[in-house]
């Protein structure tokens, strides 16, 4: 993945700000994880997962608070083992992802490969080629869990162009196409989970509202979207 190589020399990377982004597991952050992983992707318990781009850790902690044992991540940013609990840091490589996939060993199989605020920071051509890396890294009946800024609605704009390390504005539709590409035939889509369920029920009424005046309204209004591919 060439554009994801460069993670520490790259300056627009390194000019994130990472203290002070939130590493404490809230109420509402296992609530998103519930509907956005858990529920969107049928995980089960006993199932192994591997998180590519795990930033400060927040989805490490929600597994560990759940009692998910068989789980490791990837990360291009060495700065980012500043900020892992102590016990999970042996849970986390730093490598660019191709690096690790061609590293991994041909029996290393995962139920579920989840990409939170990841594949927007590659090409079109570089996520179908990521896909198709963790495609070979699937367990028989595997999934990948993706979110992404979801363009086809409009409230997404501020979420996809906050970040000039974004290189692609994916929809449900665009996003289908590039998982066909790199051989996965499925996929699902749902709406993220709010962190606050007053916000969420208000912000539905709003877009219903909406909706009904337009012609082609978007399909899911939230400003991410879950997607699940299926092989």
């Amino acid at each position: 993945m060439s554009e994801h190589t460069s993670i520490n020399t790259n300056p627009f990377y390194q000019a994130y700000q990472r203290k002070g982004q939130g590493t404490v597991l809230k109420k509402k952050h296992v609530r998103q994880y519930m509907k956005d992983f858990v529920e969107a992707s049928s995980f089960k318990p006993g199932m192994s997962v591997l998180e590519l781009g795990c930033g400060n850790g927040l989805f490490l902690r929600f597994l560990d608070s759940i009692g998910v044992t068989d789980f490791e991540a990837v990360d291009g940013d060495s700065r980012v083992l500043g900020e892992i609990p102590e016990h999970l840091k042996d849970k986390v490589s730093i490598s660019d992802f191709s690096s690790y996939f061609s590293r991994a060993s041909a029996n290393l199989r995962f139920d579920r490969v989840v990409l939170f605020d990841v594949l927007e920071h590659f090409s079109a051509d570089g996520a179908a080629a990521l896909l198709g890396e963790i495609a070979t890294a699937l367990a028989p009946g595997g999934k990948v869990v993706v979110r992404v800024p979801n363009m086809s609605s409009p409230l997404a704009l501020g979420m996809q162009y906050n970040d000039v390390t974004h290189l692609s504005a994916f929809t449900p539709g665009s996003l289908s196409q590039v998982g066909r590409s790199a051989g996965f035939p499925q996929a699902e889509f749902f709406p993220q989970a709010y962190s606050s369920v007053s916000k969420e029920i208000r912000e539905r009424i709003l877009t219903k509202t909406v909706s009904w005046f337009l012609s082609a309204p978007p399909e899911i209004w939230s400003p991410a979207v879950i997607a699940v591919f299926s092989k």
